[in-house]
C-alpha cells in the first residue's frame, strides 16, 4: 500500500471464503499500513454491509474522444463475484515474509480464477477479527473456520495456563 518493501512480518486481510479457497486476494501490508486500512477502508471499518453492486465496472465514460476513460473496460466475469452480496467477516492474518508468495488458483465452483498469496500450509503468527459479517447474512456466508481457529487457540491457552498453575502452585 505504501510502496515500501515488506518487512519480515506482514499482515494479510482475509475473509473466510479466501481461507477456504486457500488464497488471500489482497496484497500484504506492513502492520502500520494494515492499521490504516482498518480505519480508512469502508469495508474493513464496517461502514458498509454490502459489496459494491457494480463491482469493478466503470460507472460512466465521458464524451471526450481523447480522454483515457475510453480504455476502461469491464472485467470479464466468468462466474458470479461478490458484487452486491452481504459483507463477510474480515480478519487480519500475520505471516512471515518467507511465506509470502504469489500464485494463481484456477476457477472452480467456489469462484473465478484468483491471483494472490497462498494460505494453505502457512502458519499464522497472529489472527484477529477485523469486522463481523453483515447483519442477517448468516445463510449466505461460508463457514467461518477462522473464528473456530481463534476459539481453539483461546481454549488451548486456557488449558495450558490451567496446567501450569496446577503444576506450579
Amino acid at each position: 500500500m505504501c510502496g515500501e518493501p515488506l518487512d519480515d512480518t506482514l499482515v494479510l486481510m482475509i475473509r473466510p471464503s479466501d481461507y477456504l479457497r486457500g488464497v488471500a486476494v489482497e496484497p500484504g501490508l506492513h502492520p502500520e499500513c494494515a492499521w490504516y486500512s482498518r480505519r480508512a477502508c469502508v469495508m474493513l471499518a464496517g461502514h458498509v454491509d454490502r459489496y459494491n453492486p457494480a463491482g469493478n465496472t466503470p460507472l460512466n465514460r465521458c464524451g471526450d474522444p481523447l480522454c483515457r476513460c475510453r480504455y476502461w473496460a469491464p472485467a470479464e466475469n466468468t462466474s458470479p463475484g461478490r458484487e452486491g452480496k452481504p459483507a463477510e467477516a474480515w480478519y487480519e492474518a500475520w505471516i512471515r515474509l518467507d511465506d509470502y508468495d504469489v500464485f494463481t488458483v484456477p476457477a472452480d465452483e467456489s469462484g473465478p480464477a484468483a491471483t494472490g498469496i497462498p494460505l494453505r500450509g502457512v502458519r499464522f503468527l497472529r489472527l484477529r477479527k477485523v469486522r463481523d459479517p453483515a447483519p442477517n447474512s448468516e445463510g449466505s456466508q461460508p463457514i467461518d473456520l477462522l473464528a473456530a481457529f481463534i476459539a481453539a487457540r483461546k481454549l488451548w491457552e486456557t488449558i495450558d495456563s490451567t496446567d501450569d498453575s496446577e503444576a506450579n502452585p
